[in-house]
């Protein structure tokens, strides 16, 4: 089974973690997407879903055959119990994949004519997630790490 690595930072206040950033990692290449607010708000809607803002990407990654290992880093936290206790129940957490048949995964742009200007997306047979980039200094970059970090 292919392992993919997924460190997921973010701040934990107010009983609430806001996470921000996502590194995708595999093969000794690293891609970081960054969330916008509106993803992070997501989040912060339903404290019982904490991972929602990057719910299709573990389901695209899964549904491709990666087992996930998954790190917290909690940048801005209030130590309190329910902090250490998201923590424990989160960091270092691995997901198996649950498919028998991979399901390819497809990488393109949002506008193809000005990949620059761009975001990425991700799609796999049932789940869709895009990589917003407005914050990423190459979207063709990304793409082309992505392809590495996503083959089989």
């Amino acid at each position: 089974m292919n392992k993919i690595n997924l460190k997921i930072e973010g701040d934990y206040e107010f009983n609430r973690f806001s996470m921000f950033l996502v590194i995708i990692e595999r093969k000794n290449i690293s891609v970081p997407i960054y969330l916008t607010a509106e993803q992070t708000n997501l989040g912060l809607e339903d404290p019982e879903e904490p991972f929602e803002p990057i719910l299709e990407l573990l389901n695209i990654l899964l549904d491709n055959g990666f087992s996930i290992h998954q790190t917290i880093d909690i940048i801005n936290g209030d130590d309190s119990n329910e902090h250490l206790e998201f923590v424990e129940n989160f960091n270092n957490k691995i997901d198996k994949s649950w498919v028998s048949e991979i399901q390819p995964i497809n990488i393109k742009f949002s506008n193809p004519e000005d990949p620059e200007n761009s975001n990425i997306e991700l799609e796999s047979e049932n789940h869709f997630y895009t990589i917003y980039t407005e914050t990423s200094p190459s979207p063709p970059e990304m793409v082309e790490k992505l392809k590495i970090i996503l083959s089989v």
